[in-house]
């Protein structure tokens, strides 16, 4: 504060170059995952108040979406609805890489499962394949299943099957498949709980 104008100067000294990259990555608690048009931004609209572009055709997250959820007085979560995964995503294709970036700064991830999809479990499959290959880490990130589209009456019928295939070739405890309809937001809070 004393010296506001001061009288003297000392010479400058060469200035220093250097080049930097800086990658921001998004963060949140909860990343939710799976393929196109699964239903992950309409779980994500269903539990917070985020209000994502719902279409019924691929692709329409082309950007992650964040939200808060309030479980109560003293616990929330941000989630993060990551874009649709295809096949290749941990070469490049479809953007995957910058979706998966996003994936690798999450503590948990829902799987979403499409129930009305041809086969849930190779989705699944192909899925946790692509996060393996990207990165090794991701392969072993906590995992929360939730097989979507409940209110559809074929997928109800489904159910019970591909529940048990989980179990039994992907390995997946009963703790952590949930059936749910983000539609109508049947089981949400026990797959955030």
């Amino acid at each position: 504060s004393r010296d506001q104008a001061p009288r003297r100067a000392e010479k400058g000294e060469p200035a220093q170059e250097r080049g930097l990259r800086l990658e921001l990555k998004l963060i949140a608690d909860i990343g939710i995952v799976g393929i196109p048009n699964a239903g992950k931004s309409t779980f994500l609209s269903a539990c917070t108040s985020a209000k994502p572009k719902i279409a019924p055709y691929p692709f329409t997250t082309i950007e992650p979406n964040l939200g808060v959820v309030n479980l109560d007085e003293d616990t929330s979560l941000v989630l993060a609805d990551i874009p649709g995964l295809i096949e290749g995503a941990h070469l490049g294709i479809g953007l995957g890489h910058d979706f998966l970036r996003h994936i690798q700064r999450t503590r948990v991830l829902i799987h979403v499962l499409d129930g009305s999809s041809e086969d849930p479990f190779s989705d699944f499959t192909q899925i946790n394949s692509e996060l393996a290959l990207f990165d090794r880490s991701l392969a072993r990130k906590p995992q929360v299943i939730a097989f979507n589209k409940m209110d559809l009456p074929d997928v109800a019928e489904r159910w019970g099957k591909i529940q048990k295939e989980l179990r039994r070739h992907a390995g997946i405890e009963k703790d952590d498949l949930f059936s749910i309809s983000a539609l109508t937001g049947q089981g949400m809070r026990e797959v955030l709980y």
